[in-house]
């Protein structure tokens, strides 16, 4: 499933690049969260370990490339997706653009359970995600 979403946050590209590369205030933003913790770091790469709010069972591991301050890449597995994100970020009159692309792969057995379900019914989380980002960094001004 391939998801793209997009949103314009009031604030520089530095100051939004820093906001979503502070990881452990992730859960003040993406609601799915309640702990993020950096497991190891070294060069551009960073790995995360976090935990949604179904506990161990939305336990997820992520393994971030960061191309400051203009791209983070991410991928991330739980017991039932692997999923490659990218988040761009670049300059507009109005601040930063940030557009998220999504590539999400239901593990088996819940493929079969969720391969009915359309892109379009996992769209509002992702531009949900984006717009909260946005109201948190816009918040710290």
């Amino acid at each position: 499933m391939h998801l793209e979403a997009s949103i314009t946050v009031s604030a520089p590209r530095r100051k939004v690049y820093a906001a979503y590369t502070d990881f452990e205030s992730m859960p003040k933003w993406a609601k799915e969260l309640t702990a993020v913790r950096i497991t190891k770091r070294e060069g551009d790469t960073v790995c995360l370990e976090s935990e949604g709010i179904l506990g161990a069972s939305r336990r997820a591991v992520r393994i971030l490339k960061l191309s400051q301050p203009n791209m983070v890449e991410c991928e991330s597995e739980t017991r039932f997706t692997r999923t490659m994100r990218t988040v761009a970020f670049e300059d507009a009159p109005e601040g930063t653009k940030l557009t998220a692309t999504l590539d999400v792969r239901v593990k088996r057995p819940w493929g079969n359970i969720l391969s009915t379900r359309e892109a379009d019914e996992f769209e509002p989380s992702v531009k949900e995600e984006l717009t909260s980002f946005a109201r948190y960094v816009e918040g710290l001004q």
